[in-house]
């Protein structure tokens, strides 16, 4: 008898351990930040926006690739989307964006025209912004159907669960091109510098419920 109270109390201990464990990793390490490496998930668990660069090697030899930024926000995902779709009011607190107004509309479809001050020039264009409201991700690229200063861009930005009360905002960008003679790497540091500032304004903007803008 006393070797069965043993052995049924060395199991309940193996079992409470085993799964303190399983619940600590899953704590530490949601399954939406496998992805970044070890240095990113502890930023973005300590509430800091990440930056990272992917290379992706043509099949002619070409180099290419795309910039990510991304943070965690302290909102369930629903709310997230619905203010960061509100297209109308990205100028309150996009970086640099000074006008945002929708055109048109039509199924999950969003035309809008935006206008963008940039050191001492203003540079205007038009983007395709398509919602995929069941994946919880916004696709974008330059509607060349419309005057614009760029010569092209993409990317979208994707909002995965962290638990109920929090989100992973990611802002990727595919492609652009200026239409001006800058260097790669002078373009990938803008790049790096411009993505993690307009994720912390989104940040800022759904965690005060949509009421925050910026300076």
């Amino acid at each position: 008898m006393m070797k069965n109270k043993f052995l049924i109390l060395k199991f309940l201990t193996l079992f409470f351990f085993v799964n303190l464990a399983i619940g600590e990793e899953s704590a530490i390490t949601p399954q939406v930040l496998v992805r970044f490496n070890d240095e990113n998930r502890q930023k973005l668990m300590n509430k800091e926006v990440v930056y990272k660069y992917t290379e992706i090697k043509g099949k002619d030899g070409s180099e290419n690739g795309y910039g990510e930024a991304a943070a965690i926000v302290a909102a369930p995902i629903d709310r997230c989307f619905t203010l960061f779709c509100d297209f109308n009011k990205h100028h309150l607190f996009f970086p640099r964006k000074k006008e945002s107004k929708v055109v048109k509309t039509w199924e999950n479809n969003a035309l809008v025209y935006k206008k963008f001050k940039v050191y001492f020039t203003t540079i205007a264009y038009t983007t395709l912004y398509t919602i995929h409201k069941d994946i919880y991700q916004v696709d974008f690229k330059l509607d060349t159907g419309y005057p614009h200063d760029i010569k092209s861009n993409a990317g979208y930005f994707k909002f995965d669960v962290i638990d109920e009360n929090n989100t992973l905002v990611s802002f990727v960008l595919t492609k652009v091109e200026t239409g001006l003679k800058v260097p790669a790497f002078i373009q990938k540091y803008i790049t790096s510098r411009d993505l993690p500032d307009v994720v912390d304004c989104i940040r800022k903007r759904i965690e005060s419920g949509g009421t925050w803008v910026k300076d």
